[in-house]
């Protein structure tokens, strides 16, 4: 639908930067280019969304990793000087890999921080937690998708309790583990199709922080399917249903007795 359009914000391909094309074909995408640079020029000044990622200095250990996650390459750091972090603003998408990925938790993500989402979860595993399903929907595909099971009228278990994240990178494996920890029988983490994530490639990182857990909760004798990865497009109202009535089925399986010993075990474990 934006064809000339970059991952980031107000940069704009033209001609072979984006691949090999001959002159006409050039000119076209240049045309189209100056254009949509000059809608953004005419306003005078852009306004960004404040959600992104801040480095906490004093933290930070100059690893380097939340260079390597970034997908717009927003963070730059002299791990060779020992010097912390540093966060380009108006490169950041806010997708919050950084700080899912961060071992120090030294970044934290406006409007999505740690402590933000970590209230949720405990606040929704209040009361009764054996009985629900713990979902973490990434804001512009699951979450999306879960909007459009509502409007379509298609049911699904009602004991599900979604967590809103801007995306499945974001998603903190120490929010998985504390799902568990206040009971939750089983956990669900959801995002955008592979290939089709709004942040370029950070749903890559979230399978492979899934897995990670999964191997984590099988060295410590849980059963790691009580974890879920499911990629849920926003047009996938029927589909989100059926991931969520097969969580249930999932849920039902889970004994209260492995239920408690999950969270005697990770308590001892914190």
């Amino acid at each position: 639908l934006q064809p000339v359009d970059a991952a980031t914000r107000g940069i704009f391909y033209a001609g072979c930067a984006e691949a090999p094309k001959d002159i006409k074909e050039s000119v076209t995408q240049a045309s189209a280019a100056s254009a949509r640079a000059i809608r953004l020029m005419h306003k005078g000044h852009i306004t960004s969304e404040p959600i992104i990622s801040e480095v906490i200095e004093e933290r930070c250990k100059s690893c380097g990793r939340c260079v390597e996650v970034c997908p717009y390459k927003a963070i730059t750091c002299d791990v060779k000087n020992k010097k912390p972090a540093v966060v380009n603003a108006a490169a950041c998408a806010g997708c919050g890999t950084c700080a899912a990925e961060c071992p120090f938790d030294a970044i934290e993500m406006n409007h999505f921080t740690g402590i933000q989402i970590m209230n949720q979860v405990n606040a929704l595993l209040e009361d009764k937690p054996q009985e629900k399903i713990l979902a973490f929907a990434c804001n512009w595909c699951s979450y999306a998708g879960a909007d459009y099971a509502g409007v379509s009228r298609i049911q699904y278990p009602a004991n599900v309790r979604v967590i809103r994240t801007m995306c499945s990178g974001r998603v903190d494996e120490d929010f998985i583990w504390e799902g568990f920890r206040k009971g939750a029988p089983v956990v669900l983490v959801s995002g955008c199709h592979i290939g089709d994530c709004h942040y370029i490639n950070a749903n890559h990182w979230t399978e492979k922080r899934i897995e990670k857990v999964r191997k984590k909760m099988a060295k410590l004798g849980l059963r790691p399917e009580r974890l879920q990865l499911a990629w849920i497009s926003a047009a996938e109202g029927a589909r989100f249903a059926n991931v969520m009535k097969e969580m249930e089925k999932l849920r039902a399986a889970v004994t209260e007795n492995e239920i408690s010993q999950t969270v005697t075990l990770l308590k001892e474990k914190k």
